[in-house]
């Protein structure tokens, strides 16, 4: 018995659904199967060195001033409250021989170290001064000489000495002569102690910040000696109270909430405060001015790098500076290495300034290219992503459709259909 129209078109639709879902499934299988890989990590742009005090290394964490020896490959001497300490790829530290100070330290306390132009090192500390020449100490602490031994910093200014002493003002060395330059006299300083001096190259001036005096200039080395106020204690500059040289002229003063640079004819020009690096508005304890106009900040809460009006670089104990984020005292050698110290350890911070470009082409080449997608009888070429410096954007290829692979499947199925519709008379094949 024949069977009835409509049966038969049920049973088309029922072929037709049989046929059609697992296509489906299959498909969708196929799609997630080309899901892009996970990109390949990105390099970390710098490498940091870290030295835990221990009697092979350096002996002190309490890094008081830094400078590189000159003539050498980068060889760095480091003033500690421990020791003196020289590093020329290993570490050594000098100590206090009480036996003979004439062939070792008379303090271990380090709190200045500078290299005067005839290459000898000018040690400075609670006692006075030690100059060393390679072979002996020359040690300099008469108090007819200095009317305070303790010594805050020592720089050179071309071939002159300069050096801060206690609560005595500044005392100069020329010539094989010393002058004193006594405080609230004609002539002498307008303070009493200096907290720190430093040198503006462009300017071949010198900059002195106080504690509570003021800031002040020396504008001229020879005499007659004029110590100019540049911002007393009643401005909100004069409440600065450290000044570091700029590496490309001028000096910043800061203390621990505001830097500010200043140079002789531009005066003050602020530049950013404690609340520019992040809202707990950590304290400003160190800083140096690098080659390419960035700023390197010891905090409380790590080292912030600060780039022409913005945060580059954030590094804390999780980007490796140690085991505490306090960073204390930070400066840079003449071959680039930023160095610092916290409470727990001394480092150096080596910035990789081709990295940027390199980290950009190393993941932009482990993006497999696309295959051409076909459209009609033309090919569109693959999306070409476009880098920028330390940005390679995610590319995410589309699935590509087979023409012959989906007429395999669709062929039988329309067979089937004209098959039906020829059995019930709607077609004829």
């Amino acid at each position: 018995m024949a069977l009835p129209a409509n049966y038969k078109v049920y049973l088309l639709l029922l072929v037709t659904l049989s046929l059609v879902v697992p296509v489906s499934a299959d498909f969708t299988v196929e799609m997630l199967s080309l899901s892009t890989p996970e990109p390949t990590p990105t390099p970390v742009p710098y490498s940091i060195t870290l030295f835990i005090p221990t009697s092979s290394m350096i002996h002190s964490t309490q890094v008081t001033d830094m400078i590189t020896i000159p003539n050498s490959s980068g060889d760095v001497v480091v003033g500690t409250s421990f020791g003196l300490s020289t590093y020329n790829g290993t570490w050594s530290t000098r100590h206090m021989t009480l036996s003979n100070i004439s062939e070792g330290l008379m303090d271990d306390y380090i709190s200045a170290v500078e290299y005067d132009p005839e290459g000898n090192l000018w040690i400075g500390c609670s006692k006075g001064i030690q100059i060393y020449n390679g072979r002996y100490y020359q040690v300099l602490r008469d108090p007819q000489m200095f009317k305070d031994t303790r010594i805050t910093d020592i720089q050179r200014w071309n071939e002159d000495m300069w050096v801060a002493t206690g609560h005595s003002g500044i005392h100069r060395f020329r010539d094989g002569q010393w002058t004193w330059y006594q405080p609230m006299t004609e002539g002498g300083t307008g303070f009493y102690e200096a907290d720190s001096l430093a040198y503006d190259h462009v300017a071949n001036a010198t900059l002195i910040a106080t504690p509570d005096e003021g800031l002040w200039i020396l504008r001229s080395q020879d005499d007659p000696i004029r110590f100019e106020s540049i911002a007393d204690t009643k401005s909100a500059f004069g409440l600065l109270d450290h000044v570091r040289r700029g590496y490309n002229g001028g000096v910043f003063f800061f203390n621990g909430s505001t830097v500010v640079h200043y140079a002789p004819g531009v005066n003050f020009t602020p530049v950013l405060t404690s609340r520019d690096l992040a809202v707990t508005e950590p304290s400003i304890n160190d800083l140096a001015s690098a080659p390419d106009g960035k700023l390197y900040l010891a905090t409380d809460q790590g080292i912030y790098i600060w780039d022409h009006g913005s945060i580059y670089r954030h590094l804390d104990r999780f980007e490796g500076i140690g085991t505490s984020s306090a960073t204390l005292w930070i400066s840079m050698d003449t071959t680039g290495r930023v160095w610092f110290s916290t409470s727990t350890d001394v480092g150096y911070y080596i910035d990789k300034s081709e990295t940027r470009n390199l980290v950009a082409v190393e993941i932009a080449a482990s993006i497999t290219p696309m295959e051409p997608a076909s459209s009609g009888n033309s090919t569109v070429p693959p999306a070409i992503p476009t880098l920028r410096e330390d940005v390679v954007p995610a590319t995410t290829p589309s699935p590509s459709v087979n023409p012959d692979g989906i007429a395999a499947i669709t062929d039988p199925l329309v067979r089937a259909i004209q098959s039906i519709l020829s059995g019930i008379g709607l077609i004829k094949t």
